[in-house]
Parts: structure tokens; C-alpha cells; sequence
């Protein structure tokens, strides 16, 4: 498996392959502080923080003097002091890596990082810093013209609007999350639209979007060993999610979802019902030569 291999098994949601893969190629040959940072990050998403930890830990060892290679492994370490809401840890790291990138290039990897400490801020409460962190990697991700991390940016900064134009961010930045393929993305925009939707009395689209948003982390969970199961559930913000949905559909929802219950609305369908177009689309990321 390659680095770029295993890079796509993250995006999408292929946590425990990628997992697998990451351990061994980490244990020798080239690149060990890059698979390294995957085996973090990928433990992380199942749900292992001291394992995600420790994988971080040696991460930053592998990478000795080399600054990408550090901010990586420093990225991976603020992700899984995130997951265990240790934010004030997390956001130290997170500027480590930012501090000890070269002030030219490497942008993929600063961009990264931005918007990491920028979801980081938003979780901790801490607008200014999350507005300061967004502006910067919104630039830089607006030039490299990933649909992912365009995806991602669309979603930060759809917290810091008002809802009307924050809508149709999410819808957008729903479409693009869904065209990477990217599902942890995809279900945590659809989360944001159901609160939304609840915000100006759109009770079914809520409930519609909430249903859909628990099917995608049904159909990821699908790929985790059974003892993982339960800390998947509980992971960072999915655990945040899962009381909510507990509230207010009740302590049986998980087994209806697993039984095929939830929404009857489609997604786009739902979205297209919000005034989003999705032909728009093609639009995001081009670089204007003006």
C-alpha cells in the first residue's frame, strides 16, 4: 500500500484497514513517521485514544529535525487530545506544527493544520482564536483547490454565520464532502443542517437529516471490530451526537437504526427543499484570475 493509498482509506472512513496497513509499514522501511501519524490517526477515529497517543508520541521521534514530518506528527497528537477533549493540550500542539513549519510551502500540510486548530477552538469555545485559524487556512485552501479540505473549511465557517447563509454553506460544503467521499465530513455537516432545520421549526427535515446522518455512522461503524464497537460510538463529538439522538428518539433508536429504520428523504432531495442548487458546485475552488 502506498502513502496516497493510505491516505484515501482515511478519508474514507476505512479506519481499521488502515490501521492494519499503518502498523507494520511503521515498524520499518521508509516513511515511518508518516505511516506512524495514519496509525495515530486512524486509532483515533476508532475510538483508542492511548493508543493514538502513543502512536503520536513515536510519530514526533521518527521525525527527528524534519519540520513537515513533525508537524504531522504534531497534528496527529493535537487530533487525539481533541478526541479526549484535552483542548488546551491540543491546541499547544497544534501550534508547535505550525510554529515549526518553513514560512514558504508545505501548504497542504499548513492548511491541515489550520483548520484543525480552527474545529479545535470552536469545540473549546474559543471564537477569536477558531476565526483567526479559519481565515488563514481558508485562504490557503481556496488555492489548493482540494474538495475535501474546501468541504471542511465550508463547515467551520458555516459556525461562525449567521443561518441563512450558513445553510447553504453546509449544503455546499455537503455536495463536496460527499464528492471526496469523505462520510465522518458528510454526517457532521447533515448533524449541523438538522440543527438548523430545528432553529426555524423544520421539524421532519430535522428529523430527516438527523436519520441520515446516523446512517452514515451506522454504515462506518460496519467496519469496526466488534471491541471497538462501543468506543467508535463514543469518540469525540460522535458521543455528543449520540445523546442528543438518545433524547430525543429515545433509548431504542441505535437498534431501530440497525433494523433499517429512519429517514424517508434522500439527502440532496432534502437540501434541493433548502434552496441549495447543487449544479453549483463545479464553481467551489476555482481560482479566480482576476
Amino acid at each position: 500500500m502506498t502513502l496516497d493509498e493510505a491516505a484515501l482509506l482515511e478519508v474514507r472512513g476505512r479506519y481499521r484497514e488502515l490501521l492494519r496497513a499503518a502498523v507494520p509499514a511503521a515498524a520499518e522501511g521508509p516513511d515511518r513517521a508518516r505511516w506512524t501519524a495514519f496509525a495515530s490517526r486512524a486509532a483515533r477515529h476508532l475510538g483508542r485514544g492511548a493508543e493514538s497517543l502513543a502512536h503520536a508520541a513515536l510519530a514526533l521521534d521518527l521525525a527527528g529535525g524534519d519540520p513537515v514530518l513533525g508537524a504531522l506528527a504534531l497534528h496527529a497528537q493535537g487530533t487525539a487530545l481533541r478526541a479526549g477533549r484535552r483542548y488546551d493540550e491540543a491546541l499547544a500542539a497544534l501550534r508547535s506544527a505550525l510554529d515549526g513549519l518553513p514560512a514558504q510551502g508545505d501548504d497542504a500540510v499548513r492548511a491541515l493544520v489550520l483548520l484543525e486548530t480552527a474545529e479545535t477552538a470552536l469545540e473549546a469555545g474559543q471564537r477569536a482564536d477558531a476565526e483567526s485559524a479559519l481565515a488563514r487556512g481558508g485562504a490557503l485552501v481556496h488555492w489548493l483547490r482540494d474538495a475535501r479540505l474546501l468541504a471542511w473549511s465550508l463547515f467551520l465557517r458555516s459556525q461562525l454565520e449567521p443561518p441563512s447563509p450558513a445553510d447553504l454553506q453546509l449544503a455546499a460544503a455537503y455536495e463536496l464532502a460527499r464528492g471526496a467521499d469523505c462520510p465522518e465530513l458528510q454526517w457532521q455537516i447533515l448533524w449541523r443542517l438538522s440543527e438548523r432545520a430545528e432553529q426555524t421549526g423544520k421539524d421532519k427535515i430535522r428529523d430527516d437529516l438527523t436519520w441520515n446522518a446516523l446512517g452514515i455512522l451506522q454504515k462506518l461503524s460496519e467496519e469496526v471490530d466488534d471491541a471497538d464497537s462501543a468506543a467508535f460510538w463514543r469518540q469525540g463529538v460522535r458521543r455528543i451526537f449520540v445523546e442528543l439522538c438518545r433524547q430525543r428518539h429515545g433509548p431504542e433508536f441505535l437498534r431501530r437504526l440497525m433494523l433499517g429504520g429512519g429517514a424517508t428523504s434522500e439527502t440532496r432531495a432534502i437540501l434541493k427543499e433548502l434552496g441549495f442548487d447543487a449544479s453549483s458546485i463545479p464553481d467551489f475552488g476555482r481560482v479566480d484570475p482576476g
